[in-house]
C-alpha cells in the first residue's frame, strides 16, 4: 500500500540517485530548474513514509517536462510508476499544459499504456543511454 502527494525536490533526491544516477554523483540527481517556479515534485510513499517512487515537473515555455521518474526497484510493477505518472497528468491537465518528457527507451511501452506517443527518432544522452521525446495525450486515456 502507497499514496501518492506533492512534496519538495529534496525528498525525492536520494531515490532519483539510486535509480537514475548511481555510480555517479548525488549532485547529478538534482536538477537546475527544480525549484524554478512552476515546478511540482510528486511522490510515492510506503506505509511508513518512505519515498518510492516520485516524478518531477518542469515548466518550459507554456508546457511541462516531465522529469526525474523514478520507482524503487523493489516496487516496480505494483502501480507505483502508474500512479505517481498519473497524478503528473493529473496537475499537467489542471494547469492546462502540455506534457512531455525524454523517455528512456526501454520506459516507451510504459508511457505509451497511459497514453503517450513517441514523436521523432531516438537519440543518447551521455551516461543516460538512449531517450526518445513522448508526449501525454489526455484524448488517449
Amino acid at each position: 500500500m502507497f499514496t501518492i502527494k506533492e512534496t519538495t525536490a529534496d525528498s525525492l533526491i536520494a531515490l532519483r540517485w539510486q535509480v537514475l544516477r548511481p555510480g555517479r554523483p548525488e549532485s547529478a540527481a538534482h536538477f537546475a530548474e527544480d525549484a524554478a517556479e512552476g515546478s511540482a515534485h510528486f511522490a510515492a510513499l510506503d506505509i511508513n513514509g518512505v519515498v518510492i517512487g516520485c516524478a518531477s515537473v518542469i515548466k518550459k515555455n507554456n508546457a511541462l517536462q516531465l522529469r526525474g521518474m523514478a520507482t524503487a526497484p523493489e516496487w516496480q510493477g505494483k502501480g507505483v510508476g502508474s500512479a505517481v505518472l498519473a497524478a503528473t497528468q493529473a496537475y499537467a491537465l489542471r494547469q492546462g499544459l502540455l506534457l512531455w518528457c525524454n523517455a528512456r527507451v526501454s520506459a516507451v511501452g510504459f508511457y505509451q499504456k497511459s497514453g503517450w506517443h513517441t514523436e521523432g527518432e531516438p537519440f543518447d544522452v551521455a551516461e543516460s543511454g538512449p531517450h526518445v521525446v513522448m508526449r501525454f495525450s489526455s484524448e488517449s486515456c
